[in-house]
């Protein structure tokens, strides 16, 4: 008994706790720039791995191709009748002749309408027609398919022109229907409306016709379950390389097969290809090129934006990815309209050759190379670290707050009665009014009658949501006048926003890594160094970092950044009109990509950070009940 009542073990325990208070801040700082030169060192080709087939099935599409001259004239001749056809229907797409090709060519083929009723005020409705054909497979019957699509531009598009595409794919379809090796069903589909019509094709293929915002009309055609799914977005059929998107809805990648797959086949056929191929001019150096890959490719998954119609087919299990193939300048020649079916005929005789769906190679990684790859064991460290120098500090945090009143229960109970216990109730009540507050961020923006209320005064959708978000932001301003907490009950207030932001981050990151870690970079080395202070000077600087790491702020920052690199010639005045501009456009992008597609980023924010938010900033402006009491005798005097 005399090892368990043993003082001298208290005594030890007390001095690791002091140490740990002591130290509290140095060992959560270095937890986080450990994290980020841990992100920083996945570059070195040491540290990450290079790109490997995992499926042995895919591979006999790279041994040949059996396309021959004539069907890339007969796709040069499909692409001079389309032109004649896009002169004659400048603003729409001409469903007439694609119809009319495809059941030439000996497709099943049909039109598949849909409309959009815009979700905010004033009633807007947008049409459109997708056209699709089915190639039957002759060797089995319509289990499985595959999918071929490609957007359609119409000449008055902001987009880059892609209707050699549509030459592309149905030249392909012809070559493929005298095959009789399919044992998938093939979809060549054209989209109207970018990727609003591809969405709408879905939800009607899938069955979801529940969202009164994307009305769909049924399909009259079906395949199979649907394996895989190709994008094209062509240029022109002299390409200079090909840019493979992979970015999907909600950050969401394509199984890594796919992507090594596409890779292997276009550089066979002597197109240079790649990740952000032509677009991002990469510094010299193997380790800071290889930095800078990952980088680009964080700051593009982040958003949680499809950089192209491939990305809407992941959140229905389908492998799908973007071939952009960019033009070469000042040229019209064709040599790369023959290498473009065969990468075609490469991929299709690959997915065709599936027994089973994608699931051997990895769905979580971040490319560093064309060739290398980093998988989600390599970099999910570098964000706990991050995550975790917060729980640690939470911990310390409540280690010292039991310290405190263990001391209090020794001292005589007159002295510790005069000593305040933590008011968890009203604790609650702020938990409750941020979380509520939360939902009413993501609930007032949908509501109709708030809408058609400022559309009737000329507001637009843009100046509607940023003037709600902002009302709210200033009544949460003032919160801390109706709140007045004891120095215990900050303290228990305090660990809980360094915990939920902890969960939140480790979980945001589970789902959408990128995301996780440009929140964590930003958020994390504040947390971990704003504390109580008596200091004025101090307490104002970290009122202001609270401030600033209000949601729409963090936006506008993030936006501004964004704009003066683009736009290095503008003054700053211009900088800042125009990166305003373009953060009331991305608010209302996010809300209605919310309700069109299921992009949750603007929800998380108003569910989870918003309110974590409105805890920081009642924990940043709260006040020793001695100051208040000062402040209160100095104005009365």
């Amino acid at each position: 008994m005399g090892l368990l009542t043993d003082p001298s073990g208290l005594s030890q325990k007390a001095k690791y706790a002091n140490l740990l208070k002591k130290h509290c801040k140095l060992l959560c700082n270095f937890l986080f720039i450990v994290g980020v030169c841990w992100f920083a060192a996945l570059s070195d080709v040491n540290l990450n791995h290079g790109t490997y087939f995992s499926e042995n099935a895919l591979l006999p599409g790279l041994v040949y191709s059996a396309i021959k001259r004539d069907t890339s004239n007969f796709g040069v001749s499909l692409h001079e009748e389309l032109t004649r056809e896009r002169e004659s229907h400048p603003n729409s797409i001409p469903t007439a002749w694609m119809l009319a090709r495809m059941k030439q060519i000996g497709l099943d083929a049909s039109v598949h309408n849909f409309t959009l009723n815009y979700p905010f005020g004033g009633g807007k409705v947008f049409t459109g027609q997708n056209v699709y054909g089915i190639l039957r497979a002759p060797r089995i019957g319509s289990t499985e398919s595959i999918v071929i699509s490609c957007p359609y531009r119409s000449l008055t598009s902001i987009h880059p022109q892609v209707s050699h595409s549509v030459s592309l794919m149905l030249a392909f379809a012809d070559y493929a229907r005298r095959q009789k090796y399919w044992a998938k069903d093939i979809i060549f589909l054209i989209t109207d409306q970018e990727q609003l019509g591809m969405q709408a094709w879905l939800n009607a293929y899938y069955g979801n016709n529940d969202n009164p915002a994307l009305l769909t009309s049924d399909l009259h055609l079906r395949a199979g379950a649907i394996q895989a799914a190709l994008n094209l977005e062509i240029q022109s059929f002299d390409l200079d390389s090909i840019n493979i998107k992979l970015e999907g809805l909600n950050g969401q990648l394509p199984n890594l097969d796919l992507f090594n797959l596409v890779q292997k086949l276009t550089n066979k056929e002597g197109i240079p290809c790649g990740y952000k191929q032509p677009k991002v001019k990469r510094p010299k150096g193997g380790h800071v090129n290889n930095l800078w890959q990952m980088l680009t490719m964080v700051l593009s998954q982040s958003t949680g934006v499809p950089t192209g119609n491939h990305g809407l087919f992941h959140r229905f299990g389908i492998e799908a990815v973007t071939l952009e193939g960019i033009t070469r300048a000042d040229t019209k020649s064709t040599h790369s309209l023959l290498p473009m079916l065969k990468i075609l005929e490469g991929i299709s005789r690959s997915l065709n050759n599936l027994l089973e769906r994608f699931h051997q190679s990895f769905f979580f990684y971040l490319i560093v190379a064309n060739d290398r790859f980093v998988s989600i064991g390599d970099y999910m460290p570098c964000l706990g670290l991050m995550a975790g120098s917060l729980l640690i500090k939470s911990f310390i945090l409540w280690l010292s707050l039991h310290q405190e009143h263990d001391s209090t229960d020794k001292e005589p109970p007159q002295e510790a009665s005069e000593a305040s216990s933590p008011n968890l109730v009203r604790i609650g009540l702020l938990l409750i009014l941020a979380h509520a507050t939360g939902f009413l961020v993501n609930y007032l923006p949908f509501y109709s009658g708030i809408n058609e209320f400022f559309y009737q005064y000329g507001l637009s959708t843009e100046l509607t949501l940023t003037t709600l978000l902002s009302i709210v932001s200033v009544l949460v301003i003032f919160s801390p006048i109706f709140f007045h907490f004891h120095q215990d009950d900050i303290k228990i207030l305090h660990i809980w926003i360094l915990l939920e932001l902890a969960t939140a981050l480790i979980v945001v990151g589970m789902l959408n890594f990128s995301l996780g870690l440009l929140m964590a970079f930003v958020i994390v080395p504040v947390m971990i160094n704003v504390e109580i202070r008596n200091n004025g000077l101090i307490n104002f600087v970290q009122q202001l970092c609270g401030i600033l790491l209000q949601p729409l702020i963090v936006a506008y920052f993030v936006v501004f950044t964004l704009t003066w690199i683009t736009f290095d010639e503008l003054s700053l005045k211009s900088v800042c009109t125009k990166a305003l501009s373009a953060t009331m456009n991305a608010l209302v992008y996010s809300a209605v990509d919310s309700v069109i597609y299921g992009n949750w980023m603007f929800n998380m924010i108003g569910l989870v950070f918003f309110p974590i938010w409105i805890l920081l900033w009642n924990f940043l402006s709260w006040r020793p009940t001695e100051q208040r009491s000062s402040i209160k005798k100095s104005k009365t005097s």
